[in-house]
């Protein structure tokens, strides 16, 4: 943990109650602004499907600072950084911890023109899923869906650290229908080719600029990356914010399914989704369940990201809004399983060399506890990963064992 992180979390571990319920605003007639923070403090224990032993450590997940507020009646801004996975181990062999310092998570600036049309622009949280639209801070298990955002990487999404699906461009978003319909509509960079995409037998001799040999194309020529999802919903809606939650917490009544899209050149996404977050016994209760189905693509233009099925589900029951035991379970199936670095299809043995690319099952059983709602909670979870390739399905030994992973996670935000 850096001397930078040290400040944020000291604030945080000090009056928590009171400024959970007490968020700095300041109001004038023309604008408003607050300020708030988040850290995520977590243990994991994994072991591993080749490798020896036990990992253990403990890790800042996230730590954030936010800032959001109001320009006049109809523009919103919103400005936030990230410090994710302080103290992680960047590998298995020099014990190095990572120190990924504090970056921009987002930055964005939105007109309101009206509940059926909010346009923002900025660097944005951009995904088909509505299961990556939920904000880390409303996270109803731990952390994400293991195969959501896998795009991101390949895109070369704005981030030094993990996938945060953020993307610079504009998105339309809003409700019809009289609320039943959400859509959201994006167009921002993808993945943005350099000056040696596309060669040729002779340089840009006579542009007025340095001859570079072979180099014929400017970069950043290519088309931009749309997205579009669009949501039913059958009872309440979610206001088409910016970012949503994984559970309401017995506030909102949520039926919905979702399908989403995503472009570019010759890479492609499709999502379809399934959300429920019911008050239930007299609205004592909560229940919960959320299921998400991608088919990613990534054709000739993102050749690492192999083509794949993948789905995860996760539900669970909130006792008196405090206790709340769920499961999850995910499912990850390649077409044509390979060297992601690459996009090399692989065969049998060789694809016993390359275990981050085999089929798997993950199962997982844990529970969170509401302190405070999703301002003060601790979660803990099992996963129990089961690898699957081609020679284990043929009866053929691979060498690769089923593996585990325990989390345990404290949450406090403060906005």
């Amino acid at each position: 943990m850096t001397s930078r992180t040290l400040p944020v979390l000291a604030l945080l571990m000090v009056g928590l109650p009171a400024l959970a319920e007490n968020a700095w605003p300041y109001e004038s007639t023309d604008f408003t602004a607050r300020v708030g923070a988040l850290a995520q403090i977590q243990l994991q224990s994994m072991t591993d499907p080749v490798l020896a032993g036990t990992s253990d450590e403990f890790v800042v997940r996230r730590a954030r600072i936010y800032a959001a507020g109001t320009v006049g009646r109809n523009i919103e801004w919103r400005l936030d950084t990230d410090d994710a996975n302080q103290g992680r181990l960047a590998g298995n062999t020099s014990g190095s911890k990572n120190l990924t310092g504090i970056y921009l998570q987002d930055v964005v600036l939105t007109v309101l023109f009206s509940p059926a049309l909010k346009l923002d622009s900025g660097l944005l949280v951009v995904d088909p899923s509505h299961h990556a639209t939920i904000g880390a801070t409303r996270l109803y298990a731990w952390d994400t869906f293991t195969y959501q955002g896998l795009q991101a990487t390949a895109l070369q999404d704005n981030s030094p650290a993990i996938q945060n699906n953020r993307e610079l461009g504009v998105q339309a978003r809003g409700l019809l229908l009289g609320g039943r319909l959400e859509y959201h509509l994006a167009l921002t960079n993808g993945y943005r080719n350099g000056a040696n995409d596309s060669n040729g037998a002779q340089g840009n001799a006579g542009s007025g600029v340095t001859v570079v040999p072979g180099v014929t194309t400017l970069s950043a020529n290519n088309a931009f990356r749309t997205t579009a999802r669009v949501q039913y919903n059958f009872l309440d809606n979610e206001s088409a914010e910016y970012t949503t939650s994984g559970t309401y917490l017995g506030s909102r009544r949520i039926v919905s399914v979702s399908a989403g899209y995503d472009q570019q050149a010759t890479y492609s996404q499709k999502v379809g989704e399934v959300f429920v977050d019911l008050p239930v016994h007299g609205g004592k209760d909560v229940c919960t369940l959320e299921a998400s189905y991608w088919a990613y693509d990534g054709g000739t233009f993102l050749p690492g990201l192999l083509k794949q099925k993948d789905f995860s589900i996760q539900a669970g029951y909130n006792f008196g809004k405090r206790w709340n035991p769920m499961i999850r379970y995910e499912s990850r199936r390649f077409a044509a399983p390979g060297d992601s670095a690459l996009g090399t299809p692989l065969k049998g043995a060789a694809w016993l060399d390359t275990p981050a690319d085999f089929n798997e099952n993950r199962e997982g059983l844990g529970f969170a506890y509401w302190f405070h709602g999703h301002n003060a909670n601790f979660k803990a979870f099992y996963i129990n990963v089961l690898p699957r390739n081609e020679a284990s399905l043929a009866g053929v030994s691979s060498g690769l064992r089923a593996y585990h992973q325990f989390v345990a996670q404290l949450q406090i935000y403060v906005f």
